[in-house]
């Protein structure tokens, strides 16, 4: 707490204290430093006890955990007999629902089993029979197959020697008789393809031949025809586009040269091949040489280029010429004919052939020297404006030490002061020295609520707590218990989350602002206060039915001039409507834009 009111002025923290009898209590100790009127710096340390202000509010919590509890238990037992209700209706439907599938699984099942075992009867008596009168067959079939087989196996045997070698013989003469075909067909086959061969091949090439004659013809004609007509198009083309250039360039030449002699910007066009430049009559204009002829040398307008220039522009110029580029832009100094120097800009466009070799250069000579000086004034306002905010912002904070120089002076200090006089006429004792001491308690406990007001209003850490919104209705609510003004808010559209704190402390300062300058100067009994936000801005308006202002005329203090400059600190703009006798309203936007949060 030292540390924090030497650094600050003052200080506020809850801690545990000790009575004199042992028992602790929860108490808020505020302390704050002032300089007395020799200059002395004093300081005012004040000890409140808070126990009953934090029991109260523990009670509080208490009842409003019991009726939340309640509530809970209320809506749980509610929801719980919804449940049971539910379940148990789910319950006998899918009773039933089973209970009804049993009965019909089990009607089927009994029917099926039946069925099953009906069938499984009268097949296993025929398969029994079947099985019966198939062993008997097998049996004897076995022993006939038996007796046949070894019948057979003989004849067989006896009857496969035989085919074997007559088959023998057979295959034999097959073979011979085969390949002897086989020799024929081969031979007569060979004829045959040669002979299909070669007639083919000769169709083919009489085919092929008659084809090529007939294209050739057809080519001879073609060719011709479109030779003579190529050649009797071309020509026109030829003819029509020369002379549709012609005439096109004729144009654009002669549009060009009355843009070039007529135009007072400093124009010119270079011959890059024959080394000439043709400039304009505003060169003589702008620069003080006089022309002599049209057309000179390059040389003869590059000599006036300021010679500690004058290899970095060529060098540049050169790069560019050697590179693909259509385009050059160069800022140098320039020798002007009474020997005074100037900054101009030479830009202009590069003309290439097909090979890609510059052959004409066309552009501008521009003085910029002048867009400087006004771009040096310019920033001399803006700094002269910076200035100005800086001094606003100081005379302020002056403002602000005032204030509480005087608050400190001609309430606090008074307020102690009748402290201590009740406290000394305590200390000699008598029968109204409790009573005594009772008022130098109260006088000791108002002077600590006016130092609690007047550092509420120097710290920024309660918007951070409670929010912009919950602040400004304090404000308000305090105003409103000091003064006869009746103040009505209006914050809700404002969302909290969307701007970060040092934001919300310069709208909070801008509404302590004009709140006070209603307090001492418009004499109203009325203030609306709004806070609108939408997704295109913030929008704070300020309303009173005072005795108004002339706002054409020049005021006196720094409010007006405050406020505005912390509309302007981000990038918003403050408007004061106002008339004498009608009231005023102050109206401050503020832009969203995408970069707003990240600014703010």
């Amino acid at each position: 707490m030292l540390k924090q009111r030497t650094a600050e002025g003052h200080s506020v923290a809850l801690v545990k204290a000790i009575k004199k009898n042992g028992t602790t209590f929860s108490c808020e100790i505020t302390s704050a430093v002032f300089t007395d009127e020799a200059g002395i710096q004093k300081s005012i340390t004040g000890i409140t006890d808070i126990s009953q202000r934090i029991l109260d509010q523990k009670n509080i919590d208490i009842k409003k955990e019991k009726i939340v509890a309640g509530n809970i238990a209320l809506a749980k037992s509610t929801q719980k007999k919804i449940d049971i209700r539910k379940d148990k209706i789910v319950a006998a439907s899918i009773d039933v629902a089973i209970s009804k599938q049993k009965d019909i699984d089990t009607k089927k099942e009994k029917a099926v089993a039946g069925d099953i075992a009906l069938a499984k009867s009268k097949q296993k008596k025929i398969d029994i029979r079947k099985e019966k009168i198939i062993a008997h067959n097998i049996d004897q079939a076995i022993s006939k197959q038996k007796s046949i087989d070894i019948k057979k196996e003989k004849i067989v045997a006896n009857n496969i020697e035989l085919l074997i070698s007559a088959q023998k013989n057979i295959n034999a003469k097959n073979e011979k008789i085969v390949a002897d075909n086989i020799a024929l067909v081969k031979s007569k086959q060979k004829i045959i393809d040669i002979k299909k061969k070669k007639a083919v091949v000769d169709n083919i090439i009489i085919a092929k031949s008659k084809q090529k004659e007939i294209d050739i013809k057809k080519a001879n004609v073609v060719s011709s025809d479109i030779k003579r007509a190529s050649i009797k198009s071309h020509r026109e083309k030829i003819n029509y586009a020369r002379t549709a250039r012609e005439q096109l360039l004729a144009e654009i030449e002669k549009g060009f040269r009355g843009i070039f002699n007529s135009s007072s910007d400093v124009l010119f066009d270079s011959d890059l091949l024959a080394n000439k430049v043709m400039i304009n009559d505003a060169y003589e204009k702008e620069f003080g040489y006089k022309k002599t002829h049209t057309s000179a040398e390059a040389e003869d307008w590059l000599n006036h280029i300021h010679p500690d220039d004058k290899e970095v522009v060529m060098h540049d110029y050169l790069r560019m010429l050697a590179s693909a580029a259509t385009e050059w832009k160069y800022s140098f100094r320039f020798l002007k004919a009474d020997n005074s120097v100037v900054t101009v800009l030479s830009k202009g466009i590069v003309l290439r052939d097909y090979n890609g070799k510059a052959y004409r250069r066309i552009g501008y000579l521009v003085d910029i020297s002048k867009q400087k000086v006004m771009e040096e004034r310019f920033g001399q306002q803006i700094r002269l404006r910076e200035k100005q905010f800086d001094e606003a912002m100081r005379d302020a904070k002056e403002a602000e030490r005032s204030d509480i120089g005087k608050e400190l002076h001609d309430n606090v200090n008074q307020l102690l002061g009748a402290s201590r006089m009740y406290l000394e006429l305590a200390k000699r004792g008598g029968a109204n020295s409790q009573a005594h001491l009772s008022r130098s308690s109260e006088y000791t406990l108002m002077a600590m609520e006016a130092i609690r007001k007047l550092t509420k209003g120097l710290t920024a850490d309660f918007i951070r707590d409670l929010g912009l919104c919950d602040t400004i209705d304090s404000l308000a609510s305090d105003t409103m218990e000091a003064t006869s003004i009746k103040i009505s808010c209006a914050l809700k559209s404002f969302v909290e989350d969307s701007v970060n704190g040092k934001f919300k402390l310069n709208i909070y300062r801008i509404v302590q602002e004009h709140l006070n300058n209603i307090i001492k100067h418009a004499h109203a009994s009325a203030v609306n206060i709004s806070l609108l936000q939408n997704k295109r801005s913030i929008m704070l308006t300020i309303s009173d039915n005072g005795i108004g202002f002339d706002t054409e005329k020049r005021q006196k203090g720094i409010g007006i001039a405050n406020i505005k400059s912390r509309a302007t600190a981000y990038n918003g703009m403050a408007e004061f409507v106002s008339r004498e006798k009608l009231g005023c309203v102050l109206t401050v936007r503020f832009p969203l834009t995408d970069e707003f949060p990240d600014k703010l």
